[in-house]
């Protein structure tokens, strides 16, 4: 019998099956090996292994995820991410795209569907048994092989289908399959979504929160009938490989799309929350409390412990993403092309601030729509619990501040040197913020952007220590909108595109459609709707794994991903006559603040080439089968 760590780590795919204990969903911790044939003489261990083929579904609870590769995001150490930005990637050299966090990481999900063919394979012979459902076991592994494939082929474009069992991967001759097209793969996902769609509940009790339902299977046909009808797979003179192109009706995807969000969106089950009434900040905190909690908005998601002596499947995005001042690492950081995303409460958008040597004096956040709050942090903002006992008593309130800025004091502890993005310099006494490149704490984990991603933590949490229990939202409905709202566009629907939109932006107080066009100086055409509807996209799901996929299909990262990196650099200033008393709390009667767009280009050149469209796939899997046609310029 196989080595049980090879089973787990190498996953060979002889004739044992290595298991999770059937106690609890998701507890990944193995407790047996059994032979292949002794799995489908149980509905209990048959149960448990498409538990494990729920582990092969990557999710974003990471310390460095797809945003870090888009305009949206800074990934702070690099671990391949930088190459992949400047475009330095090839089949022999792949850098993050063969990292275990990537959701589209070759290896990883053809092990999670070779788990899930066998299921299907052998799911007719496992005896009835009154505690297990083994039609919502097929149910799931049609589902999960779905959204495998919809991953690879999101990452790569069209990818071998492989629905039979293979007895052994590292049978060269038995492996050797040809990349299937786009549309064949569309057409596989979509067979798949319907077996899952036909054997999986409407929904599931709260301990089985995590699992598959019905409609999530419908929302996931949703969101791949857009991709596909997206404009990427239609083009011919930048896309060129052939098994990459769609040939069909994309207006009929489309019609399709926006009928699966419709199905979702009028079943009853979900609903999105309301976070109307209260100034900004206060919606904002309702909003946030969509990615933090289990809510009636959810469709799908992974649900974390808080505890477990490995560490193994727990949510520690507070420790990964959050500040350096709270001994955090601030992995995936804001860029300021996404801060001034965001619009103002009024509908209309920043016209400043966007380049480097942009500056102002005064609060360039203020007035800002709800959810800008809620996924930015900024100099001044509460973090939502105290500061370490070795922050040297800098903030002592209950919620803590966060100090991302420089301040200028007569007392201060350290003769500050600031290189303005002007090319001046400024000199003076006074204090590094805590949560800064120069902070007296873990400086090397600080931002170099000046900004923190609030929106998938928890800040009560102390993320050096704990993880947090914060689901990872693989789906929920707010998507089901956007996607009505884009298909409806490009169906040249305006008005349903409206309503749609309008239905998010109604729940947190916001302009209407038709008014913040109006605001931003556009019209109500089909050219700026899709515009505004793109827009809402990237705001409304930031930090949840779209926008690396959007800018994609949408083929503009020829323009979003030869933006010049940026960040910003906060300079507090006495004010005439004021007087700062330690701790230095952020104060605007005491401070003149002042902001300043700084490039970020010494730490990552970022630039586009078209063979980015798609990944590369590894030159190892290119040896193995020769079938497999690399995509253009990765050679």
């Amino acid at each position: 019998m196989k080595n049980i760590k090879n089973i787990l780590f190498a996953l060979a795919f002889g004739s044992t099956i290595s298991l999770s204990s059937c106690s609890d969903f998701m507890d990944i911790s193995p407790s047996n090996e059994y032979e292949e044939e002794e799995v489908f003489s149980s509905a209990g261990l048959t149960q448990a292994l498409v538990n494990r083929v729920y582990t092969y579904v990557k999710d974003g609870a990471k310390e460095h995820t797809t945003d870090g590769l888009t305009d949206d995001a800074y990934f702070t150490h690099n671990y391949g991410q930088i190459p992949v930005n400047e475009a330095n990637i090839s089949e022999s050299d792949v850098q993050w795209y063969d990292n275990g966090n990537c959701p589209f990481r070759w290896s990883d999900r053809y092990k999670g569907i070779r788990y899930a063919n066998l299921i299907i394979k052998n799911i007719g012979n496992v005896p009835h048994d009154d505690n297990y459902d083994l039609n919502q076991i097929k149910g799931e592994a049609h589902f999960l092989r779905a959204w495998m494939y919809t991953e690879l082929m999101r990452g790569f474009g069209g990818v071998p289908l492989v629905s039979e069992v293979v007895a052994d991967m590292n049978d060269v001759e038995a492996m050797k399959q040809p990349r299937n097209t786009i549309k064949e793969c569309l057409e596989f996902i979509l067979e798949d979504c319907k077996a899952a769609e036909a054997n999986l509940p409407e929904t599931v009790s709260t301990s089985d929160l995590g699992r598959v339902t019905k409609y999530a299977a419908t929302a996931l046909k949703a969101r791949v009938l857009l991709h596909v009808a997206s404009p990427l797979y239609a083009d011919r003179t930048v896309n060129t490989l052939a098994c990459n192109q769609y040939d069909g009706d994309r207006t009929e995807l489309y019609r399709q799309a926006k009928a699966a969000a419709d199905e979702v969106i009028n079943c009853g089950l979900y609903e999105l929350m309301d976070c109307r009434g209260g100034i900004n900040t206060e919606r904002a905190t309702k909003w946030n409390k969509i990615i933090t909690t289990n809510n009636n908005e959810q469709i799908w998601t992974r649900q974390f412990g808080m505890l477990s002596m490995d560490g193994i499947d727990r949510n520690h995005i507070p420790l990964q993403h959050g500040p350096n001042g709270y001994h955090n690492w601030s992995g995936t950081t804001p860029t300021q092309d996404l801060v001034m995303a965001f619009e103002f409460e009024d509908g209309t958008i920043g016209t400043g601030m966007t380049k480097p040597g942009d500056n102002q004096v005064g609060n360039p956040y203020n007035g800002r729509e709800p959810r800008f709050y809620a996924t930015v942090g900024t100099d001044g903002n509460e973090w939502g619990r105290p500061r370490p006992a070795d922050a040297k008593g800098l903030d002592p309130t209950p919620l803590g501040r966060l100090q991302c800025g420089y301040y200028e004091v007569t007392d201060g502890d350290a003769t500050i040197e600031l290189s303005l993005p002007d090319g001046s310099k400024v000199s003076f006494k006074g204090m590094n913020g805590i949560d800064t490149r120069k902070g007296p704490i873990e400086d090397w984990n600080g931002s170099w952007t000046g900004y923190y991603e609030r929106k998938l933590i928890d800040p009560t949490v102390d993320g050096q220590n704990y993880p947090q229990t914060v689901p990872w939202t693989f789906i929920r409905l707010a998507e089901m909108y956007i996607i009505a709202a884009e298909a409806s566009v490009e169906l040249n629907d305006l008005e349903s595109a409206a309503k749609y939109l309008d239905a998010l932006r109604g729940r947190i107080d916001l302009k209407s459609t038709k008014e913040a066009l109006t605001a931003q100086g556009k019209s109500f055409n089909q050219a700026d709707m899709r515009e505004f509807t793109r827009h809402e996209r990237r705001v409304e799901f930031a930090y949840e794994g779209f926008r690396y996929f959007d800018v994609r299909r949408w083929m503009i990262a020829p323009e979003t991903n030869n933006k010049e990196l940026t960040g910003v650099l906060v300079f507090a200033r006495l004010k005439p006559g004021k007087t700062a008393y330690k701790p230095y709390i952020h104060n605007e009667d005491t401070w003149d603040y002042h902001y300043y767009i700084q490039s970020l280009k010494f730490r990552e050149n970022r630039k586009w080439d078209n063979k980015m469209y798609f990944a590369p796939i590894k030159r190892d899997e290119r040896n193995r089968n020769e079938l497999l046609v690399q995509n253009p310029g990765m050679e």
